[in-house]
């Protein structure tokens, strides 16, 4: 596994590559040593007409988890030779988000070591990641089950379509 970042420096990626989650004000508390957490504030911009958390928000503050893990495992210098995606999520909303959210996971290093040697070999890697969100006050309001990939960049091939019209 490479150095781990800092949180600041893992939360400054994470807003260049994703604006949303500066808008959003979505802030990394942990991204390292296995345990991945998000805060998201409950404000103008992200609440919604019941005036809880929007679900699309509480989404993505649980699905971002993912790349948090990815940013962990390979360094924020290697992320330009792959990339990572969600391929699918579950949520269960338990409960209305009346406060701030915290989204937080955890990631076994075994699994951190698997995807790391399939990466190596070339090969996608896919892993699974259990997310549970909270309020401040600790009550789960959603949890998430999600399956990523993470795959390295490859030459893109010839479109044989686009070569032939161009004789």
């Amino acid at each position: 596994m490479e150095m781990a970042a800092s949180e600041t420096e893992v939360e400054a990626a994470l807003r260049r590559i994703f604006p949303i989650y500066e808008h959003a004000g979505l802030t990394v508390e942990s991204a390292r040593d296995g345990i991945y957490r998000v805060r998201l504030p409950l404000n103008r911009e992200n609440g919604n007409h019941m005036n809880t958390v929007h679900a699309a928000l509480q989404w993505a503050a649980a699905e971002v988890l993912g790349g948090l893990v990815v940013m962990a495992v390979f360094g924020l210098e290697q992320l330009d030779k792959m990339y990572g995606a969600v391929q699918s999520v579950s949520i269960d909303f338990q409960r209305p988000a009346r406060s701030a959210i915290v989204a937080e996971a955890l990631f076994d290093e075994r699994e951190a070591r698997r995807i790391e040697q399939m990466m190596g070999d070339g090969q996608d890697a896919t892993f699974r990641l259990h997310a549970v969100v909270r309020d401040e006050g600790g009550a789960t309001v959603a949890v998430t089950e999600a399956v990523y990939v993470v795959r390295p960049l490859r030459p893109a091939k010839a479109d044989v379509r686009l070569d032939r019209a161009a004789m």
